[in-house]
């Protein structure tokens, strides 16, 4: 009797124990903390505003649809690094607060589900004018040469 409860006590501890990224529901493996690493190199070349830095994080297949809905218009590999340096012409500052939500591996692609709040200074006539949007978003990503790359979501 004293085993069967000591490995009942073991079967609720070891149930109880899984491992999960801090402040998510997300679990602790080193595919995920892989890939969150990358989105965080993201957080911090957009706050940085360094198209240089962003573009090295693209995969040469990068590719985003666009939003039609926000003038957006479809962005591949080789026309990144110029939309990137021109965006971020329009732009004083800014700050990405993000809520991830799921990240999914599966082999050599990955995703990254979060809920955003970027607030944004925009250059006008008379000075600057602060923005802010916010919205759900995925971030895609590729393995390239042992590396993960993010393939659309920029």
């Amino acid at each position: 009797m004293r085993n069967a409860l000591a490995f009942g006590a073991f079967l609720l501890a070891t149930a109880c124990s899984h491992a999960t990224l801090p402040g998510t529901n997300i679990p602790d493996s080193p595919q995920n903390r892989a890939v969150l690493d990358v989105f965080a190199k993201y957080r911090d070349a957009l706050e940085a505003r360094d198209p240089s830095a962003l573009f090295a994080l693209a995969a040469p297949t990068y590719y985003d649809a666009g939003d039609p809905t926000h003038s957006l218009a479809p962005t591949d590999y080789g026309s990144l690094q110029k939309k990137l340096q021109t965006d971020f012409g329009k732009v004083n500052g800014i700050k990405l607060e993000a809520t991830v939500k799921d990240i999914e591996v599966k082999g050599d692609e990955a995703h990254l589900d979060y809920f955003q709040v970027l607030r944004y200074a925009v250059k006008t006539p008379s000075g600057e004018t602060w923005k802010s949007e916010s919205d759900d978003a995925r971030m895609k990503f590729v393995r390239v040469d042992g590396q993960w790359k993010i393939v659309s979501g920029l």
